[in-house]
């Protein structure tokens, strides 16, 4: 609850079926996109989880947490 950390407030989450996101996303991506995102949200595999040592290198600094990016951004939140 980083976001709810940041603003200092409740937020509240609700989760979506599969078929409620795909149903969503279809309205503006085409449907081999939102399987694939889909897939990959659902089921991520240990690669996809990690954070690459490229983003360092590309950023020239080393990469923030969700946490960090949330604090940072918080004004985006309220």
């Amino acid at each position: 609850m980083a976001i709810a950390d940041a603003l200092g407030e409740p937020v509240r989450f609700v989760e979506q079926s599969r078929a409620e996101a795909r149903a969503q996303m279809l309205r503006f991506m085409p449907e081999p996109v939102v399987e694939t995102t889909l897939d990959i949200l659902g089921t991520p595999k240990p690669a996809e989880q990690r954070v690459s040592p490229d983003v360092e290198r590309i950023l020239g600094r080393p990469p923030r947490t969700f946490a960090d990016w949330v604090a940072h951004n918080s004004a985006a939140f309220g």
